[in-house]
């Protein structure tokens, strides 16, 4: 299950739902039902921003000042690099620091189109780790390199978010990664 939530995160930072997906969301109540479920007033919150019925111009519009441009700056840039290099290049050593742990983990299905540290790259490696059980990799992965910006990045994701859809999404993947800390955290 947690694979299929990293999928619908890598979907919704891809694309913003169109129509059609609001509709199927709306009419297969996937944010409350989702299959994740925990008591945390966190992801409570997160799925009823979720379940807001905003449309699809509001949430397009959104997703392209967070994560395409806007007229000041994107304001929430998917990429590690951006955020652990000083002078915020997109493309720098830590794009090829990740590709070589990829690479060592014969990850190999990586966009090659985006650094290899951008946020899509880095959630479809976590979820080939979560496939193949490799919690001590994870681990190291998540503590040594994905944490050191992903907190960073979600937390300009909700402040920059316009959309009820958008600020909902932030919350629902911090949410995700507290969890799957929590559960990585006594694992030596």
């Amino acid at each position: 299950m947690e694979s299929l939530a990293i999928d619908v995160f890598i979907n919704f930072l891809q694309n913003p739902p169109d129509k059609n997906l609001l509709e199927k969301l709306k009419e297969n109540k996937l944010w409350e039902n989702w299959f994740l479920k925990n008591d945390n007033p966190l992801q409570i919150e997160a799925l009823k921003l979720l379940s807001c019925n905003e449309n699809e111009e509001t949430i397009g519009s959104d997703f392209v000042s967070l994560f395409l441009s806007d007229i000041n700056f994107v304001k929430a840039p998917p990429f590690a690099s951006f955020y652990l290099d000083k002078d915020k290049e997109i493309y720098s050593c830590n794009s090829d620091r990740v590709k070589n742990i990829f690479i060592i983990n014969n990850f190999l299905y990586f966009l090659e189109n985006e650094p290899a540290d951008s946020l899509v790259n880095e959630l479809l490696f976590i979820k080939e780790l979560l496939k193949h059980n490799d919690k001590k990799t994870l681990k190291i992965f998540l503590e040594k390199d994905f944490f050191t910006w992903f907190n960073l990045w979600n937390d300009d994701l909700e402040k920059g978010a316009k959309s009820d859809f958008y600020k909902g999404f932030a919350m629902l993947m911090k949410d995700f990664f507290e969890e799957l800390k929590r559960k990585l955290i006594n694992l030596t």
